[in-house]
């Protein structure tokens, strides 16, 4: 519950990009570790390689991404186009400067999560 509250108050702050905090991953990925293939980097994101292509296809229609074909011509190789680079610094920027999940009107459900979760925790181990 405390991580879709977090998520939600991520995506409603990146959607007027047109990113989600799966996409904002996947530029993030693909910055730190291109030229790379989506078989490369679905590990990575702990995500398939279909569901990542799908996330993949709609950055690239976006213009945020650029899918070459590799040399063995099996896996696209995959960069991020200038405005890529734009578009993830703007989201960094606006994801940093979300107050912290835990104040607000969500705040004290997060709190009490937080402690839920840490008492669940103990009993892992």
């Amino acid at each position: 519950m405390a991580a879709r509250l977090d998520k939600r108050q991520i995506n409603r702050s990146l959607t007027p990009l047109g990113l989600t905090q799966g996409a904002l991953d996947a530029l993030a990925s693909v910055a730190e570790n291109e030229p790379v293939t989506v078989s490369d980097l679905a590990p990575l994101l702990c995500v398939s390689q279909q569901s990542l292509g799908k996330v993949i296809l709609r950055l690239q229609r976006l213009g945020f991404l650029t899918r070459e074909r590799g040399d063995d011509r099996r896996n696209a190789v995959v960069r991020l186009t200038q405005r890529g680079r734009s578009v993830l610094e703007s989201a960094e920027g606006l994801v940093d400067g979300l107050p912290p999940t835990g104040t607000g009107s969500d705040g004290a459900l997060h709190r009490q999560l937080e402690d839920f979760i840490g008492e669940l925790k103990k009993y892992e181990r």
